[in-house]
């Protein structure tokens, strides 16, 4: 057990041999809880999306080749609209008014 002094702000330093006993590093967080005139302090791990970053690197070249697939894509249907575009403007400017 330790004695802790609350900030100005609320704030409290974990002693150190309490972060690393609960592995809390920067950026872990931490759920704080009362119980019965003290409080609770449980380890949470990493925020789960942090803890999900970088789990597919090893898919790195599949997804360039996706992202390339995707432009590809992309131009394809740029050009199909332009060709539609231009399709339908010829007829319409084409067709005799009265």
């Amino acid at each position: 057990m330790a004695i802790v002094r609350v900030s100005t702000k609320g704030q409290i330093t974990i002693p150190k041999g309490i972060r690393e006993e609960l592995g809390l590093e920067p950026g872990t967080y931490a759920q704080l809880g009362e119980k019965g005139e003290g409080a609770v302090l449980t380890a949470l791990g990493k925020d789960p999306v942090e803890a999900a970053y970088g789990m597919f690197a090893h898919l790195g070249p599949l997804t360039q080749d996706w992202l390339e697939y995707k432009l590809e894509e992309r131009e394809l249907e740029e050009r199909k609209e332009a060709w539609l575009e231009k399709t339908l403007f010829r007829k319409s400017s084409s067709t005799p008014s009265r």
